[in-house]
């Protein structure tokens, strides 16, 4: 941990949109700025070094560790490096940033958890949707118990179209993204909601996955994954979560979070309270703050290392998340329901 005179030292491996959001929130918190970048793209790493002055380049992530000088790195990397890399960092006693999805699976998702543990560090994952405004103002409802108990969430990342390749096509190749709609976008949507809902541990889990739209992707890219996928999940406390996820669909896009408790309920989008007063039903418009998700959780991470602090988004809840993405896939290959206690006994 940096003591309170200096800053923490940052670098961001991985330079494509969102390692350079991550970069951008480091510059925004004066309690941190960004010392090294690291890319297989050398013409990139020192666009972006000369950009914002960033006096250490490398190509390498493994030679960028050995900089005793870097505090904490963001991994803003394809699916299939996020936990050997992430592991490389925490072993090399830095604490890790990394984007979502935690993982490729939920045993990958533990390995990076018992790396942090083991060598002290702060692990958190980069689940940009807590963080909006929207997120924020709602998760206050939550909290100061305005909603009441909440029992029921239904949550939607739709595309009509719109199907990632990725460099290489790895967003489509499973051994390399871990799956496709599902762990890609719907992801976002699933732990915003489950976090909205106080995080319950689920305990069965109902999916349903398809694959009906590889002939939009190039002839000659490897395409093995879902590109719709449909659940059910059950938590331990009782509660429903419903999720809809899709790169493409013949139905029109949708985006959308929807929480109810035994008070009052909340959609996202559009932003409103559902309560009732004198008897009668009664729609609340809500305002949201005007806030940026990526500076927001880069803020929260420093805050969390410089302060001692645990994340909101912590390694422990990236393994539950991966249980329920795990647990929808099997689900949907077996075509019955999965225990998320018997999918863990069998994976370890």
């Amino acid at each position: 941990m940096p003591n309170q005179t200096t800053k923490l030292r940052a670098a961001v491996v991985g330079l494509g949109w969102p390692g350079m959001q991550h970069l951008k929130g480091y510059t925004a918190d004066p309690r941190s700025e960004v010392i090294a970048v690291c890319d297989l793209d050398e013409t990139q790493v020192e666009k972006v070094a000369t950009e914002h002055k960033i006096p250490n380049t490398y190509t390498n992530h493994l030679e960028m560790l050995e900089n005793k000088d870097i505090d904490a790195v963001s991994v803003c990397l394809p699916n299939f490096l996020h936990a050997p890399i992430s592991i490389d960092a925490l072993n090399a006693g830095k604490h890790v940033l990394c984007e979502k999805p935690p993982a490729r699976s939920a045993q990958e998702a533990k390995a990076m958890a018992d790396a942090a543990t083991e060598n002290g560090k702060t692990l958190m994952y980069a689940l940009v949707q807590r963080f909006d405004g929207s997120s924020q103002k709602v998760k206050r409802l939550v909290t100061d118990g305005e909603l009441g108990d909440i029992y029921f969430g239904k949550a939607a990342y739709v595309r009509r179209r719109g199907i990632p390749i990725g460099r290489e096509g790895w967003f489509v190749d499973r051994d390399r993204s871990g799956g496709g709609a599902l762990i890609d976008i719907g992801v976002h949507a699933l732990d915003c909601i489950w976090w909205l809902m106080n995080s319950p541990r689920p305990v069965e889990v109902m999916g349903a996955s398809y694959s009906h739209f590889g002939h939009l992707v190039p002839d000659d890219v490897k395409y093995d994954v879902d590109d719709g996928t449909f659940a059910q999940i059950r938590f331990e406390n009782g509660a429903t979560i419903i999720l809809e996820t899709t790169w493409a669909l013949n139905l029109p896009g949708d985006n959308y979070i929807k929480i109810a408790g035994t008070k009052a309920g909340v959609s996202l989008n559009p932003f409103t309270l559902y309560t009732e007063a004198n008897g009668k039903e009664v729609d609340k418009p809500l305002d949201a703050p005007s806030i940026n998700g990526f500076d927001e959780e880069v803020k929260h991470f420093v805050e969390c290392i410089v302060e001692g602090k645990e994340p909101i988004s912590s390694a422990e809840q990236g393994i539950m998340l991966m249980q329920m993405l795990d647990g929808i896939y099997e689900s949907a290959e077996k075509g019955q329901s999965v225990s998320i206690a018997d999918l863990s006994a069998t994976k370890g």
